[in-house]
């Protein structure tokens, strides 16, 4: 189950340059809840693409997982870093999020079909 929350994520990140790919993990009607608003992946993916980020990391930690044999429920945190690119100068911003997933079983495979992000810390810092 964690492996597929890492997949999502390194789907997502900067270094893959094939962001189509994310389509095989989502369900068609999968949203996400972000920044206090709820996206398709599409909007999601495009909101992602104004932000010009230069490097990103995500630390996933403590994960508890919930299954049956349709579905599955995931909460974890996550920490991110990213050095983002802006007209001022490079900034790393540095984030704390309590996030939940919610998988289900489609075409015998467990795709997401939801995924919750709720900031708890966030820092935005000059690079020089």
């Amino acid at each position: 189950m964690e492996g597929k929350i890492y997949e999502f994520f390194e789907t997502l990140s900067v270094k893959n340059p094939d962001k189509e790919k994310i389509y095989n993990l989502v369900t068609n009607d999968f949203y996400i809840f972000e920044n206090q608003k709820k996206y398709t992946m599409q909007e999601f993916l495009e909101f992602v693409s104004t932000i010009n980020i230069i490097e990103d990391n995500w630390e996933l930690t403590n994960f508890d997982i919930n299954t049956d044999y349709n579905s599955a429920h995931v909460t974890l945190n996550n920490k991110g870093e990213f050095i983002v690119k802006t007209p001022d100068g490079n900034v790393k911003m540095e984030f704390e999020w309590l996030e939940s997933a919610y998988l289900i079983k489609e075409d015998d495979k467990l795709k997401l079909k939801f995924y919750f992000s709720d900031t708890v810390t966030e820092s935005v810092k000059p690079l020089d």
